[in-house]
């Protein structure tokens, strides 16, 4: 997928989703992902809100922002759009915990209208490139 088509995906995903944070408890979005380097590597993946299209740069996502770190484009390997996700956090002394549901059909008929390949599933949208 080319850099521009990620950079698509990313800023559709934000604005029918919403741009996410870094804390699920917090967050209006929430994905998963992993890159080739990380697939040879250990198969770790990743897990944050949706980065808001301020932190998107032609190239990759930009440094220090939800996702923390920068990742190229052409090094994501797959990425997860979980349809549901839950939360919990500590406020005070109360431990708190709730879900988001994720409207995944509207993120979809948005990357169909963009011609991005995808998968959509009862679980999850997700975006794998072999």
């Amino acid at each position: 997928m080319s850099d521009d088509a990620w950079y698509a995906f990313f800023s559709a995903a934000a604005r029918v989703l919403g741009a996410g944070t870094s804390q699920a408890w917090s967050s209006s979005s929430w994905c998963a992902w992993t890159t080739y380097s990380s697939l040879q590597e250990s198969v770790h993946y990743w897990s944050a809100g949706l980065p808001p299209v301020e932190q998107l740069a032609p190239g990759g996502t930009k440094d220090g922002g939800v996702w923390g770190q920068p990742f190229l484009y052409r090094e994501l390997a797959h990425v997860v759009i979980p349809r549901r996700f839950q939360w919990e956090r500590l406020h005070g002394a109360k431990f708190e915990q709730g879900h988001r549901e994720q409207n995944l059909e509207a993120l979809s008929q948005e990357l169909h209208i963009l011609s991005i390949s995808h998968r959509l599933t009862e679980l999850v949208l997700e975006v794998k490139l072999y």
